[in-house]
This record gives structure tokens, C-alpha cells and sequence, in this order.
């Protein structure tokens, strides 16, 4: 009996040893990885995002330094400033959108040229190229939401995938160790439940290769009924090809720490256009209460762009939030000094999003 016990616990040793050395395979490969493929694809539209967000930032100020201030240079150089945030967002881009970005460039020139001559058309032109670039940031975010349901979708199918290949393991152990076909029938159609799992979240080339996965499934558990020989050696092949297929799916996906301070930026940056937008409004009494609407939405942005670890950024968050606070009481007030409360709102939220570049 105690033999018996040392064989099966070394047997079993053997087995996850044998897995062990699948897993370290899986992180050391070198093959193109889906799952790394759809994180890159996300990274790279969350850069466009963002770009296109301070894009959008640099042309709400234009507007402000040319409506409120009368300022032509200083709506030039933020004009300026948009131009080299499209280009970094177009490097970027996908295809639809780079084609978007091509004509915001095109009618920043046009509203530079306006600007320049001072004449009356400058003020629609700079308020219509605004809206715009919020069009193009829109589509920039459906793109991101589009790459994240991949990534996701991607990370469900391995995960489901991994699950199949322990269950497999575990219909090894019944067979050779316990000799217990039954059993090892039982973790073979918990392997084929996972396998339909991740063939429901795989793309439509992998699902066909967890398609071939299914049918050695079924081929193994018609042997194990009349020659368990040749059962053994369809499970160890079995065992083999979801552990190819795993190795296809690279090591499993986390969200990288870039992707989530990109995720940040893009909501600093968004609270700041907020302000900016709140700024204009401020300037007459009668459309207070958008100003107020937009004071609003800059603090809903703030509160995404906390981070855990970020001490000095939630510290830095905190105190705008509360300025954005005394703010919304002036603006209820209709005290004279809202507008400029809101101007140092401004300087607050430039020093979030520089002293994160």
C-alpha cells in the first residue's frame, strides 16, 4: 500500500512537472502572440485618444485666447499645438481615423489663416473645428471600447483554454495512475465544456483550431471504452495541441501599466477641456448654468483619473476638486470673481497634465 501511495504521489509529480514545463514553454516563446496583439492594438488607439484629446484641449484654447482674450498670437501658437498633437495621433491611428485627423489638419490650417486675417468668419471657424475634433475623439473612443472588447474576448479563450488543458491532466492521472477510465471520462467532458467556452471567445481562426481540440476529445473518450492504449496515446496528443494552442495565446493578459496611465491622461486631459469649456461659458451670466454643467463634468473626470499609488497626483486632483468646489459657488453667487476662479482652475489642471507627460 505505502509503494502504491510513493508511486502515484511521483507519478503525479511527473505530471505537473510535465505541465510546469508547458507553462515555462508558453512565457519563453518567441511566436507572435494573439493576446499581446490585441493589448498593442488597445495601447495604440488609447495614444490616439489621448492625442486627440489634447488636440481637442489646444483648440478650445485657441477659441478662448481669441474670443475672451482677443489674443491672435496667442490663438496662432495653440492652433500651432493642435497641429502637432493630430500629427502624434496619426502615427497612431487606424486607417478610418487617420483619414478624420487628415482633414482637422487641413481646417486648423484654413482657421489659422482666418485667425491671421482677423476677420469676422475666424470665430465660426475656430467654434466649428472644435466640434469637429470632438467627432474625431469619438470615434477614437469606440475604437478603444472595440479594442478592449477584443482584448477581453481574447483573455476569456485562454483562460477557458487553460482550464481544458487541467482537465485533460486530470483524465491522465485517472487513466494511467488510478486506472479509472470512468474518471477520466468525467475530466474529458470537463474539458470539452471548457474547450466550447473558449471557442466561444476565440477569433474565427482560432475557434477552428479549438474546433480540431473538440473532436480529438471526442475521439479519446470513444477509445477509452474498448482500447485504453490507444486512448492514453490520444490524450498525451490531446494534451500536447491545447498546449500548442496556449503557447499561440502568449502568457495570460494583465492590463499593462502604460495602458492604465494612458487611461489617466486621457481623463486629466478631458477635465481639462472641461474647464476650458467652462471658461467660456462664464462669460455671460445667461449661460451660467452650462458653465456649471461643465464644472460638473470636469469632476467626474478627476475621479477617474485617480490612481492607487499616486500620491502627489491625488493630492494634486484633490485640491482642484476643490477648487472646482468654490467655483460652483461663486458661479451660483454670479459673484464677478467666477471668471477668475476658473482662470486659476485652468492653471491648476495644465500643471496635472504637464507634470504627467
Amino acid at each position: 500500500m505505502k509503494k502504491a501511495i510513493v508511486m502515484t504521489v511521483f507519478a503525479l509529480g511527473l505530471v505537473i512537472a510535465f505541465s510546469a514545463h508547458v507553462v515555462l514553454a508558453v512565457e519563453q516563446t518567441d511566436q507572435p502572440k494573439t493576446g499581446e496583439r490585441a493589448e498593442k492594438d488597445w495601447k495604440q488607439a488609447l495614444k490616439t485618444q489621448v492625442f486627440l484629446a489634447k488636440a481637442k484641449v489646444s483648440l478650445l484654447k485657441a477659441r478662448s485666447a481669441f474670443w475672451i482674450d482677443k489674443e491672435k498670437e496667442a490663438a496662432l501658437r495653440s492652433l500651432e499645438e493642435a497641429n502637432t498633437y493630430l500629427n502624434e495621433a496619426y502615427q497612431s491611428a487606424d486607417k478610418s481615423t487617420r483619414r478624420r485627423i487628415a482633414d482637422l489638419k487641413n481646417q486648423v490650417e484654413t482657421a489659422k489663416e482666418a485667425v491671421r486675417k482677423r476677420g469676422q468668419e475666424a470665430a465660426s471657424e475656430l467654434s466649428g473645428l472644435v466640434d469637429r475634433s470632438e467627432a474625431a475623439l469619438n470615434t477614437a473612443i469606440a475604437e478603444t471600447q472595440a479594442k478592449a472588447a477584443a482584448l477581453k474576448k481574447e483573455t476569456s479563450a485562454r483562460m477557458a483554454l487553460a482550464q481544458a488543458k487541467a482537465a485533460e491532466l486530470k483524465a491522465k492521472i485517472a487513466l494511467e495512475i488510478d486506472k479509472a477510465p470512468e474518471k477520466a471520462k468525467e475530466a474529458l467532458t470537463a474539458a470539452e465544456g471548457y474547450l466550447a467556452d473558449a471557442r466561444a471567445s476565440a477569433s474565427e481562426s482560432s475557434a477552428q483550431e479549438v474546433a480540431k481540440l473538440q473532436n480529438e476529445i471526442r475521439e479519446t473518450k470513444k477509445a477509452l471504452t474498448g482500447n485504453v492504449g490507444e486512448a492514453k496515446e490520444n490524450l498525451d496528443a490531446l494534451i500536447a495541441h491545447t498546449g500548442e494552442r496556449l503557447q499561440a495565446y502568449g502568457t495570460r493578459i494583465t492590463e499593462s501599466e502604460e495602458v492604465d496611465l494612458l487611461r489617466k491622461k486621457y481623463a486629466q486631459v478631458e477635465a481639462q477641456a472641461a474647464l476650458l469649456k467652462a471658461q467660456l461659458a462664464a462669460e455671460k451670466q445667461s449661460t451660467y448654468d452650462q458653465a456649471q454643467a461643465y464644472l460638473d463634468e470636469a469632476k467626474v473626470w478627476y475621479a477617474r483619473a485617480k490612481g492607487r499609488a499616486e500620491e502627489g497626483v491625488n493630492r494634486q486632483i484633490a485640491a482642484i476638486e476643490k477648487s472646482i468646489d468654490d467655483a460652483s459657488v461663486a458661479l451660483k453667487k454670479k459673484a464677478k470673481e467666477v471668471r477668475q476662479d476658473i482662470a486659476d482652475l485652468l492653471n491648476q489642471a495644465a500643471d496635472i497634465v504637464n507634470g504627467n507627460d
